[in-house]
């Protein structure tokens, strides 16, 4: 293999090609889609939590497609994969801007759902992990921060737009864009691992044995045996309630229009947690990288809290500093995460943990999207959705501090 030693690596290629998948279908879709709720629901004449529903049902699709993912890269063409998910995803987004029934959502939604199982936050940590020998935290760190930036651009952008434009053609908008985002890198850039094309990842030296599949490793990379393990258990609790505590983030444009703020004003509370978003994933995989995961995964935690207890408050002041301290809510799921696993787990062991962490986490969180919304319906206001939200944040910070004498025995092991 060539020992890469010019100064341009082709892992930044790669790196380049995550933040456009990551941007486009976290930052675009996933992240600005509580800016239609209110809109939407209204002009459909449906309740909220009912409206929400297509994103449970996309959330739920996506977590049962994901064990799939790994398994499919290793066996099939990652480019063709990455380029058909693109077009499904980013086309059922452009069909939503025609739908008049909220079947039409949740049916397109689950396919959606599907789609994103390839493009969001399952194959940036796999194909990094590959490509990064070192400063692996740094890259997924710099990834994950273009859904952040891309969300925050968005969300700004829609506040402003679906009062012009309707909410039908700004669907079309997002879902085009991600498309013209996405495609060239997926198709022309993206390789599943440096082998590929002969290469060593970046960081490592002519010393760099790539790990091989062990002969009859896969009974040892099944459910049932992950299962077993408590730091399995640990992780996929923390994994879930991290969720949960994120998906409030599509719901701060519905409690400031709630306190009386403008939708071009409310819209920002979304802009504001994502621009701490991006902000703190640029920088959190390199301060894991220096300081220790499990330091950065408390300290992260603790400000997440404040967030929600900002936000709780109510008052435009508070809420607007609320959402801005909420945005690091996100990263824990999407960087810390999978660095947390990469403590205890290496290889495809690694890549198959994370993804039933992933499926388990995502199915069980997923109902959480209608039910805060449902919370809403139900009382009027917003205080069960965000104590719930804080509740979930709360028991995150639980199980990074119980992980702590487990991980150090298996250092040890």
């Amino acid at each position: 293999m060539s020992k890469n030693k010019a100064k341009f690596h082709y892992a930044w290629l790669i790196l380049i090609t995550c933040c456009m998948m990551q941007g486009s279908g976290l930052g675009l879709i996933s992240n600005c889609a509580g800016v239609f709720y209110s809109p939407v629901s209204q002009d459909l004449g449906v309740e909220l939590g009912k409206f929400s529903f297509y994103r449970t049902l996309a959330t739920m699709s996506q977590a049962i497609v994901i064990p799939f993912v790994a398994k499919s890269f290793r066996k099939y063409d990652v480019r063709m994969l990455v380029s058909v998910a693109t077009v499904v995803m980013g086309g059922s987004n452009i069909l939503m801007g025609t739908f008049n029934e909220l079947w039409q959502f949740y049916l397109f939604g689950t396919i959606q759902g599907c789609a994103a199982a390839f493009i969001g936050m399952i194959p940036a940590p796999i194909l990094l992990g590959n490509w990064f020998y070192k400063s692996t935290g740094t890259a997924l760190g710099i990834s994950a921060a273009s859904a952040g930036l891309v969300g925050m651009l968005g969300s700004s952008a829609l506040g402003t737009l679906i009062p012009m434009l309707g909410w039908r053609t700004c669907y079309t908008l997002i879902g085009t864009s991600m498309i013209v985002l996405v495609l060239p890198f997926s198709l022309f850039v993206l390789r599943y691992k440096p082998e590929d094309l002969g290469m060593l990842p970046y960081g490592a030296d002519e010393t760099y044995v790539p790990v091989k599949p062990v002969k009859g490793a896969a009974k040892k990379e099944s459910l049932g045996y992950f299962l077993k393990q408590p730091l399995f258990l640990i992780s996929l609790t923390a994994y879930t309630c991290a969720i949960i505590s994120s998906f409030l983030n599509q719901y701060l444009p519905s409690i400031g229009l709630y306190i009386g703020m403008e939708l071009s004003i409310a819209a920002t509370l979304t802009s504001l947690a994502l621009f701490t978003n991006m902000a703190t994933k640029l920088f959190l995989g390199k301060l894991c990288d220096s300081y220790g995961v499990i330091k950065m995964f408390i300290l992260s935690t603790i400000i997440a809290l404040l967030g929600h207890v900002l936000i709780f408050m109510r008052l435009e002041p508070t809420l607007m500093a609320g959402s801005f301290i909420y945005g690091i809510t996100m990263p824990l799921s999407t960087v810390t995460m999978p660095l947390f696993c990469r403590l205890f787990w290496k290889g495809d062991t690694y890549a198959s943990g994370y993804s039933y962490v992933s499926m388990l986490g995502l199915l069980m969180s997923a109902p959480f999207i209608t039910i805060f919304g449902t919370m809403y319906d139900m009382t009027g206001d917003y205080t069960l959705t965000i104590l719930s939200a804080t509740a979930a944040i709360v028991a995150v910070l639980v199980m990074v501090v119980i992980s702590i004498p487990l991980i150090k025995k298996e250092e040890k092991a």
